[in-house]
């Protein structure tokens, strides 16, 4: 069986793309989706930031919620928190929240609307073999030829010492007002020796919110997520009944890996195994809608002129300034994890939330960049700036033997 396109993974980054090529605009192309799950429901909570200065994305309209403050506390002994709110000469900044199934609905429908996108689910992929003709083998023996490929599968490593996010969410009602809906709570820090430890609320209504419990740790390390959670129900919220709407948990790989395929040049990586999630916040969403938009972007230009062999994709690649911030930051917090939260909060209450939110979000400027930087701590962190650098140069002499 042959196809122009083949999408392995219909997660986040497949459908949005399978979405994409699902316009008119491209329906000389035979296009392919192949996702393992049998059928989609809500398993995410998609966040981020969003500029009323800035153009929608397209599932904008299919927001739950979005909040203009948000605030980060600490509770360890010298106990703070720092509270925000982000407009600016007329231009608002807003914490928006999106749930997985409204999105996988959305995606689901335009595909359906085609008769060029075809989603096949309950389908297991063996592996994707390279070449300028590459193919996909099933484990049932089907074997799948395309002459562009994009794996949308999220990475699988299972080493103990890669450096991970961890988190558990419970989505909860309760019979009296028990949240402030004004105001997110990014991060409420429980300092620990293990990792950087903080539980992040989502307040929907003053009687409705997603609560989660997260780690940025070693994999190795396995937290009591149930025990966490109801310790933080009880302590720091005063709720001790509630009803459980919905529960969530995921494990996000925050190493840096090698993420370009090595069989084939038609092969083209997309989402998380792309490198798409920002290492130092698990952000992903923008990045993710706005890769597969210059993809489809680029392909309906390039159809215009000649033929689909010829198209090159656009691969992601974050900034390397932001990636080396990112390591930088990671390494100096693995080194003392007790000392991470009073790091953030030195962000939190030094910088202003312009500025914040732009790193944040990684559309900050040079200028923003050495703002963050001058409200750490200079000793370890120039320390750290410099190994990094030294063992990126030797990385390099290494491999240039």
């Amino acid at each position: 069986m042959r196809f122009d396109i083949v999408i392995v993974g219909g997660g986040l980054s497949g459908l949005a793309l399978a979405a994409e090529l699902a316009r008119p605009e491209f329906s000389k192309l035979q296009v392919l989706v192949l996702e393992k799950r049998k059928n989609y429901i809500r398993d995410r909570t998609w966040s981020y930031w969003s500029a009323s200065h800035r153009p929608a994305h397209r599932y904008s309209h299919l927001e739950r919620c979005r909040w203009s403050r948000w605030c980060v506390r600490d509770d360890s002994a010298a106990a703070r928190q720092a509270v925000r709110s982000v407009t600016k000469k007329g231009k608002t900044q807003t914490y928006c929240s999106l749930d997985s199934d409204v999105f996988y609905l959305e995606a689901q429908h335009a595909i359906s609307q085609s008769n060029h996108v075809t989603l096949r689910l309950n389908v297991m992929v063996r592996q994707i073999v390279g070449g300028d003709t590459p193919s996909v083998e099933m484990t049932d023996g089907e074997v799948i030829r395309a002459s562009w490929i994009f794996d949308a599968r999220p990475p699988l490593r299972n080493e103990e010492n890669i450096l991970v996010q961890q988190f558990v969410g419970y989505e909860i009602k309760t019979d009296y007002d028990v949240f402030d809906p004004t105001t997110v709570e990014l991060m409420h820090f429980h300092p620990s020796t293990r990792g950087l430890h903080f539980f992040y609320v989502l307040p929907y209504s003053a009687r409705n919110a997603l609560v989660e419990t997260t780690w940025i740790s070693s994999a190795s390390f396995k937290p009591d997520f149930t025990s966490e959670l109801a310790q933080f129900f009880a302590n720091s919220l005063g709720c001790d009944k509630y009803e459980l709407v919905y529960e969530e948990k995921g494990l996000l790989d925050l190493s840096l890996c090698d993420k370009t395929p090595s069989n084939s040049s038609h092969v083209v990586l997309l989402g998380r195994g792309a490198g798409i999630l920002r290492r130092s916040t698990g952000y992903a969403f923008l990045d993710t809608l706005s890769h597969v938009e210059k993809i489809a972007v680029s392909l309906e230009n390039h159809l215009i002129r000649g033929e689909l062999k010829n198209w090159v994709p656009i691969v992601f690649r974050r900034r390397a300034i932001d990636e080396w911030m990112d390591t930088v930051f990671l390494k100096v917090l693995e080194r003392d994890w007790a000392k991470g939260s009073l790091y953030f909060m030195e962000l939190f209450q030094r910088l202003d939330a312009d500025a914040l939110v732009a790193f944040l979000s990684g559309k900050a400027s040079w200028r923003e960049r050495l703002l963050v930087s001058s409200a750490l701590p200079t000793v370890p962190f120039v320390a750290q700036a410099i190994a990094t650098v030294i063992d990126r140069v030797s990385k390099l002499w290494r491999g240039g033997r």
